[in-house]
């Protein structure tokens, strides 16, 4: 799907992946809160608000909740989800610029760029503002010119101006890291509003020296199509909805924060970097994109990306790999749950090894057996209940990890691996609960006791 606006059309195609709004909601609280009135109801759709306090840019949100709609948004079903995902990641197609692209309709600089004209969303209580959170950011490392794309947490500080949150444990960071030895600030663009192959493979966590925008065509099956800024030298997609241009501060910093993040907890303030706009470019209308902060939608958007990079370096220690999980259960980033095929004792200690090298948020790893489902916890509960020894299990002390993670001491986290399979060779019938079901009468049995639901 070439662009938001295709994504939003086929969702029309499946009842109740996405609801409309039409009613005045405020931008302030009022908007996450309906789409957390809707959770608790079990109900979990997109939704499009067409009324934000009176704005003419109405606000989707909720779009990456389910597996379901990513799913749709890569054009396959969600069995095959893991699976699609890992082969496109990694058959890279290079970008193709074009000369001109819907982004770029409306184009402000100085005086006229006005963050006010979009309609942000302050998410929870106690965050210190309004917040952008579905924003693609594009830079280049300044040494091998190699592009590099994530999403980043913006807070509105005036109108042009944001805080930037660059975490450490990112690739951005070390770009920054890199602008700032040679005394420059770092050129960047930040998107709100592409396809869904641009989130996904922005969030890829592969190496520093694949360009993101590859690994983008590679999930669209097509080459992403990319337009020149017009005041950095960068390119954006050139069917998203808002591009804002501009630079992040080598020297600056400005209090950012709290904010309700992924683990559902608050990040205190920070001393933070900050994004100064030299242009806003946009759709004539355009759509605003907006992640629900803290919800199952942030777990879910960012554990799918994970997944191909732990799966490729746990096939190098466990060929028998067959699937790996990020549950939501662990905000999509702090537990890994692997089901393997295992030949040799002593396999899913290197597995779980594995993960812990492959994605430093990954504090938990759980290795199962091939015939666990790992998309069932209470599968994955069992196995552990059965089989897990502890002599079986290890720990890595202050190893590298997440710094909003509330375990951590100066960014340093203790890992622990579990192994929940069966030793080898030793075999486990299980009891099979719906044999000869089909042979009991209910009825016969209980009589006029037994009252039908």
């Amino acid at each position: 799907m070439k662009d938001l606006r295709a994504f939003i059309e086929k969702l029309s195609e499946f009842p109740g992946e996405l609801l409309t709004a039409d009613g005045p909601v405020s931008p302030k609280l009022e908007l996450t809160r309906t789409i957390y009135k809707l959770a608790n109801d079990n109900r979990h759709s997109a939704v499009m608000f067409n009324n934000v306090d009176g704005n003419r840019i109405p606000v989707l949100t909720n779009l990456f909740r389910t597996r379901k709609r990513m799913a749709i948004g890569l054009g396959c079903s969600e069995q095959e989800l893991n699976r699609v995902y890992q082969s496109r990641e990694r058959n890279y197609i290079k970008p193709k610029l074009v000369a001109q692209g819907p982004i770029q309709e409306v184009v402000l600089t100085g005086a006229d760029i006005d963050l006010g004209i979009l309609p942000v969303v302050t998410h929870n209580t106690e965050d210190g503002g309004a917040y952008i959170t579905a924003a693609i950011g594009t830079t280049t490392d300044p040494n091998t010119g190699i592009r590099n794309a994530g999403i980043y947490r913006l807070q509105i500080l005036g109108k042009n101006r944001t805080g930037i949150h660059l975490a450490e444990s990112s690739q951005v960071h070390y770009i920054y890291k890199q602008y700032c030895a040679l005394g420059k600030n770092m050129p960047i663009a930040l998107t709100i509003g592409a396809t869904p192959a641009a989130y996904l493979g922005a969030l890829s966590t592969q190496s520093i020296d694949v360009d993101e925008y590859d690994i983008m065509g590679g999930l669209l099956e097509e080459p992403l199509e990319v337009v020149k800024c017009r005041t950095v030298d960068l390119e954006v997609p050139a069917f998203g909805e808002i591009c804002l241009e501009g630079y992040v501060d080598c020297k600056e910093r400005t209090n950012e924060g709290p904010f309700g993040e992924f683990p559902t907890l608050y990040g205190g303030p920070m001393p933070n970097t900050v994004f100064t706009i030299t242009a806003m470019t946009m759709r004539k209308s355009p759509v605003y994109l907006d992640v629900c902060s803290g919800t199952a939608e942030h777990q879910q958007l960012g554990s799918l990306p994970r997944i191909g990079q732990v799966y490729n370096q746990v096939r190098v220690a466990a060929p028998g790999v067959k699937d790996v999980y990020l549950p939501l259960s662990a905000f999509g980033r702090n537990a890994c749950y692997v089901s393997i095929k295992k030949m040799v004792d002593g396999e899913p200690q290197n597995a779980a090894a594995a993960v812990m090298a492959a994605d430093p948020y990954i504090r938990h790893v759980v290795i199962v057996d091939h015939d666990v489902n790992i998309f069932d916890e209470s599968e994955v509960i069992r196995a552990i209940s059965l089989y897990m020894r502890p002599e079986n299990c290890f720990m890595i002390h202050r190893a590298k990890g997440s710094p909003i993670d509330p375990t951590a001491i100066n960014g340093m986290v203790t890992k622990i691996g579990i192994d929940a399979t069966k030793p080898v060779g030793v075999e486990s019938r299980k009891i099979n609960y719906s044999e000869g079901l089909d042979q009991i009468d209910l009825k016969k049995i209980f009589g006029g006791a037994l009252i039908d639901k």
